[in-house]
């Protein structure tokens, strides 16, 4: 019955439900601090995670053998109303679309995309036996040059302009920069307010308790600092996500693919709903 519902709504209709089901956020009233963080992550945890990568995946607008390749031509669809499996997939970082016949499944090809993990999964999720693994609300369709600049750095202002390298071999900026020193990396205006969401997101779905089957998850942090990546499930900067949430508002896109991922795994990112709820948890942390 779950399966024929998906199928109607993401492979005739096309159109997202653009609904919050009423009394989602019920019991949030009145919380700020850990104790809303708390109350969050009762509301969102338990996702029905989805396959990396499914074997005989062939088909990515069926709905069947659902992996996370035909998840995301869904929840980060560039094509039409009226043309819903146009085969066009929105860039997480740059403004344009690529087709799902550049998805990098081995070709690594200049202008392929990846499904990029916007908390790195070396920082506490190397499994795809673990949840946070192949959860929605972090990964995005994104060029596989600049997915490989970020590498599993954490996110800052700063460092040298990364210029990619186009299909036809010609190089041209990517409008993000890269810190090695600081091990940071600054996405293009366009992805900031997206990442600091789903970085909060992250920060608040996998808490203390998370780590026996099925979700085998850490306790994922944010922390005030850039350190050295060493395999912890930590990343940063706090306040510069904090600022990032503030200055660049929720878009129509992130509205839609909210609907989308709910869909699919059945549970929401609350900071895109409320992106108020970030400077209620974590903005008196900020040093």
């Amino acid at each position: 019955m779950r399966r024929c519902l998906i199928t109607l709504l993401m492979f005739f209709s096309g159109v997202a439900s653009g609904v919050v089901l009423a009394g989602y956020y019920d019991g949030t009233e009145g919380l700020s601090g850990d104790a809303l963080k708390a109350k969050l992550h009762s509301i969102i945890d338990g996702q029905k995670p989805l396959k990396y990568t499914q074997s005989g995946n062939t088909d990515w607008y069926d709905g069947k053998k659902i992996d996370v390749w035909e998840a995301l031509v869904y929840t980060d669809s560039a094509c039409p109303d009226d043309a819903p499996k146009c085969g066009l997939v929105q860039m997480l970082y740059l403004d344009e679309a690529r087709h799902i016949n550049q998805a990098n499944r081995g070709k690594s090809n200049n202008d392929s995309w990846d499904r990029e993990h916007v908390w790195p999964k070396s920082r506490g999720f190397k499994k795809q036996s673990q949840d946070g693994y192949t959860d929605l609300h972090h990964l995005r369709p994104a060029d596989r040059n600049i997915n490989g600049a970020h590498s599993n750095y954490g996110y800052d202002m700063g460092g040298d302009p990364f210029y990619d390298t186009l299909g036809d071999g010609s190089k041209v900026f990517s409008g993000t920069y890269v810190d090695k020193t600081n091990e940071s990396f600054e996405p293009t205006d366009r992805a900031k307010g997206q990442i600091a969401r789903m970085i909060f997101y992250m920060a608040s779905r996998y808490e203390a308790g998370d780590d026996a089957s099925p979700e085998n998850m850490p306790d994922l942090i944010i922390l005030d600092s850039n350190e050295k990546q060493s395999g912890q499930p930590s990343i940063g900067d706090l306040c510069t996500l904090v600022k990032w949430n503030e200055e660049f508002a929720v878009t129509d896109f992130e509205k839609r693919r909210n609907d989308r991922v709910q869909e699919l795994q059945g549970n929401r990112n609350p900071y895109i709903d409320h992106p108020e709820f970030v400077d209620a948890i974590w903005a008196n942390k900020c040093s």
